[in-house]
């Protein structure tokens, strides 16, 4: 961590949840576009920045996940994978860094903005095809 005041942040003994780590991981949060853009990922092994840092701040943030362990699970996704430049990212999303402002995206406002129609929401959730669009959010 850069900035050890955080060090303890998400990491006491009964923070961990393994059973919404396993949800996000896999993409099945009940979040459509958390969960479109993680299968996307899964798919395909690329997201755009504004995505991946929703990934990230969902879990640290909604989620309440150390990104410390989440690192792993994106590292080995991500077809353009760098250290240098995704721990630093992860960190920076977890708002841990001590010197960013915290960024915490509504996943809700995210989808309707980036997804209106959600095209992209139901491509990646087939589950969700037939739901009408008014409700896809």
């Amino acid at each position: 961590d850069v900035c050890s005041a955080y060090q303890h942040l998400r990491r006491g003994p009964n923070d961990w949840n393994e059973a919404y780590y396993q949800a996000w991981s896999t993409g099945h949060t009940g979040f459509p576009f958390v969960d479109a853009c993680m299968r996307c990922l899964i798919q395909h092994g690329w997201l755009n920045f504004r995505m991946r840092a929703m990934l990230v701040s969902f879990a640290t943030y909604n989620l309440w996940l150390d990104w410390k362990r989440i690192a792993p699970h994106l590292a080995r996704l991500f077809l353009d994978y760098e250290p240098g430049i995704h721990y630093p990212q992860l960190q920076m999303q977890a708002g841990t860094t001590g010197i960013n402002a915290m960024r915490v995206y509504n996943v809700t406002k995210q989808g309707k903005d980036q997804d209106p129609k959600g095209i992209f929401i139901k491509n990646y959730i087939p589950e969700l095809r037939r739901v009408p669009v008014e409700y896809i959010h």
